[in-house]
């Protein structure tokens, strides 16, 4: 059965929530008459799905549509993208980024309420962004706003007044952006500056929520390894959607060209049969699996990029810091598409030595 939502028309589950004091619902596939979609929430359900190219990608709404798909096109874009985040840029771009995230950890206040988004994530996720594409810092400060438009309406895709504000930002967004693969251009910057903050916003509360595997990572320093840990537990997209472009029997389920799907990420991710102790955060956990950044030809291109900005910002904080403990109350933002902290005050305790 479905679960409860504030608006049955909005695919949001509560229970797929960081905060939520319950874990994820994890079902069989059912078509919701409702949402006039087909839901997955079982990992090898959704894993299936991702790997279905005849799922295409499409928006929120089936009034939406979705936008024909040139495939050459999209093969070609993410080639060029793939060359892009080579394995040496990649080592480039984190040997500025490293002593950056460095000397700010070393200026956090000690046991004072400091909020860690705006104090210390935002600025190197700006930093990160005006470096992958190639604009300085002063005009990537210059281009927040109307970033943080497009990423409010991504967070909450059904919000039409997001979804115009979100459309005017991206037009100006594009005109300031001209070299390098079109993903790392304006839609990088909005991902870099924006969905990348808000993911990290999510994997530091899912710590601070756990002082033990802080503590762990912090004595150990298994920061690269906790990475896809974090991920998994802690990711940021909660909903997913595709459209089947063929009739096609998805692990038993008869899906019918034209008839949606809805993704819950989330879900999968806490799913038991894919998980042992699913619900659970082990930053100590090696299989990996998690589908916060897709999978099969459908996953994020830029997943190496992602993996190391998580790491490079948080190892130092983690290398400083014994402990943090909430400071005051999360305010949440976003929606349907996506949730993360607005702020995350917190007061620091360094380590011994």
């Amino acid at each position: 059965m479905p679960s409860r939502r504030d608006d049955p028309l909005i695919p949001a589950w509560r229970r797929d929530q960081l905060d939520s004091s319950r874990p994820p619902e994890i079902e069989a596939p059912y078509f919701d008459n409702l949402l006039d979609a087909w839901v997955l929430s079982r990992h090898a359900d959704i894993m299936a799905a991702l790997r279905v190219s005849s799922f295409c990608p499409s928006g929120p709404s089936r009034k939406e549509g979705s936008e024909p798909v040139d495939e050459s096109l999209r093969l070609k874009m993410r080639a060029e993208t793939m060359e892009a985040l080579s394995p040496a840029q990649l080592r480039a771009w984190r040997a500025q980024l490293t002593p950056e995230a460095q000397a700010l950890a070393g200026s956090l206040p000690v046991e004072e309420p400091l909020d860690l988004v705006d104090g210390y994530a935002r600025p190197l996720c700006l930093s990160l962004a005006a470096m992958v594409t190639g604009i300085s810092r002063k005009d990537a400060s210059g281009l927040c706003e109307m970033a943080q438009r497009v990423s409010a309406a991504s967070a909450e895709p059904h919000d039409p007044a997001l979804r115009a504000g979100a459309k005017s930002a991206n037009a100006e967004l594009r005109g300031r952006f001209h070299n390098g693969p079109v993903p790392l251009r304006d839609s990088g910057f909005v991902a870099l500056s924006q969905t990348a903050l808000c993911l990290l916003g999510n994997a530091w509360f899912a710590l601070v929520q756990h002082p033990k595997e802080w503590r762990l990572l912090h004595q150990r320093g298994l920061t690269e390894q906790a990475i896809q840990e974090l991920l998994r537990y802690a990711g940021l997209v909660r909903t997913l959607y595709r459209t089947a472009t063929t009739d096609i029997d998805l692990n038993g389920s008869f899906i019918r060209r034209g008839e949606r799907i809805i993704l819950r990420i989330i879900a999968a991710n806490h799913d038991p049969e894919r998980f042992y102790c699913a619900n659970e955060l082990d930053v100590t956990r090696r299989n990996g699996g998690h589908l916060t950044l897709g999978a099969g030809p459908h996953l994020c291109v830029a997943a190496g990029l992602i993996h190391m900005a998580v790491a490079s910002m948080t190892a130092p904080l983690l290398q400083r810091f014994a402990s943090a403990d909430l400071a005051r109350p999360i305010e949440w933002q976003g929606g349907s598409g996506f949730r993360s902290p607005r702020s995350l005050w917190v007061c620091l305790t360094e380590g011994e030595g």
